[in-house]
């Protein structure tokens, strides 16, 4: 194929290696073989990147493809030859250790045959006069739908989320030993040191979230490159709406409908909160649109002031008068009139 590395990637042509190197990271785990298996359109893409950081990775190429332009490029390539793109069917080609070791494995690097594993421990790795550091992992972020209920009182939840996880067939090394004592790339994560995988969380959604609220749960990310720590999981709070309840801040508000001899006559109502259900005095003569306050019944943060619930009355007239509550409803007017100024 005779691409645009840059357009590929997603980088412009002053990036630095290091954000040639992020912007691959970020798009061979988006449509790695094993996240994206039968698909080929991903295939393919991961086709591209693949060959776009070889040219962008590499000073010679990247400077060949700079002052040649593309179609020269791939006609000529730095050596006189056409542009050959990355095999991986072999192992791991020499110009590709150091990024799948980094980016896609656990461990500092390779030695001259690519047989023996560094120290996890180091902080920095050298390979052919090259040198890298151990990085955090990526962090990952996932949406997590709650009802208004269990955001307001906390819950206990068990998620089965896809995450990159270290490839255990090649340990994150992206190679295996072959039959002939050499090494041959990783089937299972095809050279790269992880493998797309479901992995089970059980944690505690605590008293309070909010919509948009991001719980952090710390080292479930992604594999962190050349041996440094997994990133962190980012769970983003997505409360459902309910049909009664209004959040503002600590403080719920609901409506209660109440008949017009209730408000007329006072009584008591019950309300829905959110532990179950509680009795509410209505003064006689309360009016439409009323409000009262049932103290700290609202939401009890697992931090913060405990909220209080607000009940506004709406009063239901009644629809339909026959001649008898005509003539009740009259005289009643007369006996307790309404000042008309009132009504302004």
């Amino acid at each position: 194929m005779s691409l645009d590395p840059y357009k590929a990637l997603g980088v412009s042509k002053t990036a630095t290696p290091e954000e040639v190197k992020k912007a691959y990271h970020k798009l061979a785990v988006k449509y790695h073989p094993d996240k994206n298996k039968g698909d080929k359109v991903s295939e393919e893409k991961f086709k591209e990147i693949s060959e776009a950081y070889d040219i962008l990775s590499d000073p010679e190429k990247k400077a060949a493809y700079d002052n040649l332009g593309r179609e020269t490029f791939y006609r000529q390539g730095p050596d006189g030859r056409g542009y050959q793109a990355p095999d991986f069917s072999q192992g791991v080609p020499p110009q590709f250790e150091d990024i799948f070791s980094a980016i896609f494995g656990t461990f500092g690097g390779f030695d001259e045959g690519f047989g023996n594993k560094r120290s996890r421990r180091s902080t920095s790795s050298t390979n052919r006069g090259r040198t890298w550091s151990t990085r955090k992992g990526d962090d990952i972020d996932y949406t997590l739908n709650l009802s208004f209920k269990d955001a307001a009182l906390g819950t206990k939840i068990t998620l089965n989320i896809d995450i990159p996880k270290t490839c255990a067939l090649c340990n994150g090394t992206g190679v295996i030993a072959s039959s002939g004592g050499g090494v041959r790339g990783c089937p299972d994560c095809h050279g790269h040191g992880v493998v797309m995988g479901t992995k089970e969380l059980s944690t505690t959604i605590p008293a309070g979230a909010e919509d948009g609220q991001k719980l952090r749960l710390k080292g479930n990310g992604a594999p962190g490159e050349g041996g440094g720590p997994p990133g962190d999981l980012f769970l983003i709070v997505k409360v459902q709406p309910d049909p009664d309840f209004r959040r503002v801040k600590n403080d719920l508000y609901v409506d209660r409908k109440i008949s017009l001899y209730t408000a007329m006559l006072g009584g008591q109502v019950e309300v829905r909160t959110l532990s179950g259900r509680s009795n509410l005095k209505v003064p006689a003569g309360t009016q439409n649109g009323a409000k009262f306050r049932i103290k700290g019944k609202g939401i009890a943060p697992a931090k913060g002031k405990v909220g209080d619930m607000f009940v506004t009355f709406k009063v239901v007239l009644p629809i339909k008068l026959d001649d008898k509550a005509r003539e009740l409803v009259g005289e009643l007017s007369k006996e307790a009139p309404v000042d008309d100024s009132s009504l302004q």
